[in-house]
């Protein structure tokens, strides 16, 4: 068995401390992270582009239908999209992890939790705003700023969580296979069961990872995960809203 999961996308399933401490270590390599992703980038856009409208509001009721959407349209919005979104919530991961993996985490948390729903507020208000206002230039670019200088200070713990956050590509392409059987199945229950079962996966190995690649407790790196996930999408929204992301790879992009 050991043998067999020194192949670095089974050792990140069946060993995942041990790969977590290669990583954190520089000793796991770019080259099956970013297979993983462009194969599950790939997956994903054949998967939206080929299911059937009706079968795909059955499942995800909440989320827009994939209709008009080509398969390169797909590709070319999530690999450079899903990449960018990455990077983002990498940096604002770090961020917080260096900010509540110290002092007393009910008096921390509450700091970048207060800040990423201020900011998701912000744009909502100014939604029906043209461009959002010179206001929300300013917000989006201070977001920004902030993403790099919390990557730049934390570059090595950004650089292992960017990777970290690739090789995880592993569990959405086996969601996208899963969610696969389901369609051709016509079970739009087990379709929704498998991109739940597989994004809580991925969010218990995300939360596991960041705890070895910042050097905090678990709590702590949950703690650290959550605005940060929610401030990645929000910064998504504030795109959107200024006009810089068009609604097609919105949607595409919640799709993905």
């Amino acid at each position: 068995m050991t043998m067999t999961t020194d192949f670095s996308p089974l050792k990140l399933v069946f060993r995942p401390s041990e790969y977590f401490s290669d990583v954190a270590a520089g000793r796991a390599g770019w080259g099956w992270p970013l297979a993983l992703y462009a194969a599950d980038a790939a997956a994903s856009a054949l998967l939206i582009t080929n299911i059937s409208p009706d079968f795909l509001a059955r499942a995800s009721s909440d989320l827009p239908t994939a209709a008009g959407i080509t398969f390169a349209s797909a590709l070319a919005a999530v690999l450079p999209g899903g990449l960018a979104f990455n990077a983002f919530f990498c940096a604002l991961a770090v961020a917080f992890a260096a900010f509540i993996g110290r002092g007393r985490l009910m008096f921390r948390l509450p700091l970048p939790l207060a800040a990423v729903a201020g900011y998701t507020l912000f744009f909502i208000l100014r939604l029906d705003e043209a461009a959002g206002g010179a206001a929300g230039w300013l917000a989006a670019a201070g977001a920004l700023a902030f993403a790099a200088w919390a990557a730049l200070r934390g570059r090595a713990v950004f650089g292992a969580m960017f990777k970290l956050l690739l090789a995880l590509s592993v569990f959405a392409l086996a969601s996208d296979l899963a969610c696969a059987a389901a369609a051709l199945a016509d079970a739009p229950r087990a379709y929704r069961g498998a991109e739940f079962f597989f994004a809580f996966l991925s969010l218990g190995w995300l939360v596991r990872g960041t705890s070895v690649a910042a050097g905090i407790p678990a709590a702590r790196a949950f703690a650290a995960v959550l605005p940060a996930l929610l401030g990645a999408a929000a910064f998504a929204f504030s795109l959107h809203t200024l006009g810089l992301l068009s609604a097609k790879v919105f949607e595409m992009l919640l799709l993905i």
